[in-house]
């Protein structure tokens, strides 16, 4: 390949990677284009001077080292003071996630020999404060899957929700979900995860059973065509948003958290299980993490633990 390098094919490449051999979400991808034409916008001003058309805009991938990937996280923290109103956009867990995109896209093209040394194996990441996973208190879990399925209509929301909370899956890995994946026998789920990896995770008598249910009625309004387990009421496949929106109006008659999505559901699974005192590296195993780092993330103390350790140690408790 020659030095001058059309950056923006590279990223295409880099896109289709993830997307197809890596089974990464389509959000997922959709953030790693953003993060990378930012990227490469920031580089061809670097080396012209002014923007130019992506499909004509070479860069000189030698003169790519370490340094300018600096001047590109610099140039990142002077936006991020400069412009308020976005904010959100340039914070620093936001330029974390751009410099973590920068990585993988550089560990890609060193592992594909389209680069002889990797540049960005030794970029920093800013340091970001901890937020603690929001979840949803066991005791308003059941009040909200008690409530849900009380008639034909809400079969659908009982079984995904008895699914999210039962399993701790992701919503892509949910909306992927074949009729095939899902074992009554054994009462457990195959879950294809992020990277292509396959997992096989339990679920107990209560998502059984609403799961049954939901299949009765998909029988009966005769969706035995699609391969998909859930499907919307036209009998197609469930799209994100529609199932974000379905979770959020019925976490709201129980919780007040603010995040109100899918993710919070898979949070309260393995927040619960910590909880009772499962081992972390079960959950890890269940909720498909390829690190133990990313499930420690779950093993905050919640006040009702604090205080039932106070009382049952405490003299003067």
């Amino acid at each position: 390949m020659s030095k001058q390098t059309k950056i923006f094919s590279l990223i295409d490449g880099f896109l289709d990677y993830i997307n197809y051999n890596r089974n990464y979400s389509n959000n997922t991808v959709v953030s790693y284009k953003n993060d990378l034409e930012q990227f490469a916008e920031f580089l061809i001003l670097t080396e012209y001077g002014t923007k130019k058309n992506r499909d004509k805009a070479e860069i000189n991938l030698d003169s790519i080292d370490l340094p300018i990937l600096k001047s590109f996280v610099a140039d990142l923290f002077e936006k991020q003071k400069l412009d308020i109103k976005k904010a959100r956009k340039f914070s620093n867990r936001s330029i974390s996630r751009k410099i973590s995109t920068v990585k993988s896209f550089f560990k890609y093209l060193y592992r594909k020999k389209i680069i002889t040394s990797n540049p960005a194996s030794m970029l920093a990441f800013p340091k970001t404060q901890k937020k603690l996973p929001s979840y949803v208190a066991a005791s308003d879990m059941t009040k909200l899957l008690d409530k849900i399925g009380g008639d034909e209509l809400n079969f659908t929301d009982k079984a995904i929700f008895e699914l999210f909370y039962g399993t701790g899956i992701r919503l892509s890995e949910l909306i992927n979900l074949k009729t095939q994946d899902v074992d009554f026998a054994k009462n457990t789920v195959r879950v294809f995860g992020k990277g292509s990896k396959t997992r096989i995770v339990p679920f107990g008598s209560k998502a059984a059973e609403a799961l049954r249910n939901y299949l009765q009625i998909r029988d009966i309004l005769n969706f035995n065509k699609s391969d998909f387990f859930f499907l919307n009421k036209n009998g197609k496949k469930l799209y994100p948003m529609e199932v974000s929106r379905m979770v959020k109006k019925n976490l709201s008659k129980v919780t007040d958290i603010k995040k109100k999505s899918p993710h919070v559901l898979r949070h309260s699974f393995a927040t619960h299980l910590l909880d009772a005192g499962a081992d972390i590296r079960a959950v890890k195993e269940l909720l498909g993490h390829e690190n133990l780092s990313t499930t420690q993330v779950y093993t905050h103390v919640s006040p009702e633990k604090l205080k039932k350790a106070y009382k049952q140690a405490h003299p003067k408790a």
